[in-house]
């Protein structure tokens, strides 16, 4: 156990911490801090949830307070994949820097272009971006990172899942080439990596609670399913069984998203939906009400999910088997935060279970059968899984015995 009292932080950031209720540092934030603090770039393969936003928010700022630099440009920039991330650690960043004059910037699409303009020009310590609408600025320069000391990558492997390596790449050459950087990934042995491991200098290599073999405090079950009106009636039956405040249910497509939201609330329960294809307002307005208890199901596309921190969600549900394995640990890791106990339920149809069998390979683990009693599927999964649930091999062929003699 760390206690933040033990780290090297201004005490104007452990009087923050101690306003917010923190007094012990996770796995991760007690391994890293003291690495970026001794000013190394690092690369940290962590769990969702784990705490890993403070893991480089706290040395940043504690290396701004170290050293008041008044006169000069942005000194911090956070990169992350989706405005809702982004909106969250704006939010983690006043929480963090409540007793410090170090102020922050948020760079967004959806959010009006002329107000952003005004805020670069006054040059805040941090900025908080998403790569697409940065990358305006730059092209139009409105930004100055000529000055850039700390430069994040967070969800990097999410950023590439989504086509920004190049937009990465572009954000790197516009910032000051001595800075410190500092990437964050729920994988490090992303495909795609290899398109941004020179944005680093000799990077220190953390793999903290990854997430192939994280989550052990989430329970893993598997519901088999014929089709998506079957699903239907699994979803309303295993949220009736589980009795559960907060559930988030996670679709493939926006059109299933859409659909399935509407059905929730044609059966009368407090639900609603977001995908990308929403506002930024609107899906701001749904958020608010899923944090404030005013909805109890959630459903969402894994893009519109992406970096979400609410707390007690008790269940996720997986309405389609997620298209790869990190995208499957991102969408668990909703639940069972902070070292909780939480629940995931995967619906898997007879197109989907080599997939799931994919994920599982993949995360070393096997997910629970369950069965909810009158919706047994006609499926029973493949014909060559055994009673064990291990898939079963070719049979070897019988020698022909010789005839004795």
């Amino acid at each position: 156990m760390t206690l933040f009292t033990e780290l090297p932080l201004h005490k104007q950031l452990i009087k923050a911490l101690d306003k917010a209720g923190f007094t012990e540092a996770t796995k991760v934030q007690a391994q890293v801090i003291p690495e970026v603090l001794g000013g190394r770039d690092v690369m940290v393969s962590s769990k969702t949830g784990s705490g890993k936003t403070a893991a480089f928010m706290l040395p940043m700022l504690e290396r701004f307070l170290a050293e008041d630099k008044p006169n000069t440009g942005t000194r911090g920039l956070i990169l992350l994949p989706t405005r809702e991330l982004a909106l969250q650690t704006q939010k983690t960043f006043a929480t963090l820097a409540a007793f410090t004059r170090i102020k922050s910037g948020l760079i967004i699409g959806g959010e009006a272009y002329k107000h952003q303009v005004a805020m670069l020009r006054k040059n805040p310590d941090v900025i908080i971006a998403t790569p697409g609408r940065l990358i305006d600025h730059i092209d139009k320069g409105n930004t100055d990172f000529q000055d850039l000391e700390v430069l994040v990558l967070d969800e990097a492997d999410r950023m590439l899942d989504m086509g920004f390596s190049e937009a990465m790449n572009t954000i790197a050459r516009a910032s000051n080439s001595a800075r410190q950087n500092l990437l964050f990934s729920a994988t490090l042995k992303h495909r795609g990596m290899s398109k941004i491991d020179p944005l680093l200098e000799d990077p220190r290599r953390l793999v903290i609670d990854g997430g192939s073999v994280g989550h052990s405090q989430i329970t893993q079950q598997r519901v088999l399913a014929d089709d998506d009106k079957h699903k239907q009636k699994l979803l309303l039956a295993l949220i009736n069984e589980e009795q559960v405040s907060k559930v988030l249910v996670f679709c493939n497509t926006r059109q299933q998203c859409q659909q399935l939201g509407n059905v929730l609330r044609y059966e009368k329960l407090q639900a609603d939906y977001i995908h990308g294809e929403l506002s930024q307002s609107e899906r701001k307005q749904v958020l608010n009400r899923f944090r404030d208890n005013k909805l109890q199901v959630l459903v969402a596309t894994d893009v519109a999910a992406r970096g979400l921190d609410i707390n007690n969600i008790e269940l996720v549900i997986n309405f389609s088997v997620a298209q790869s394995g990190d995208d499957h640990v991102h969408r668990i890791g909703r639940t069972g935060r902070a070292e909780a106990h939480g629940s995931a339920i995967t619906l898997v149809n007879a197109e989907e279970w080599p997939q799931m069998s994919s994920i599982e390979r993949y995360l070393k683990v096997r997910f629970e059968p369950r069965k909810v009693p009158g919706l047994q599927a006609l499926y029973k999964g493949p014909k060559n899984v055994k009673k064990s649930g291990k898939i079963a091999g070719p049979k070897k062929k019988k020698r022909n015995k010789s005839p004795k003699k």
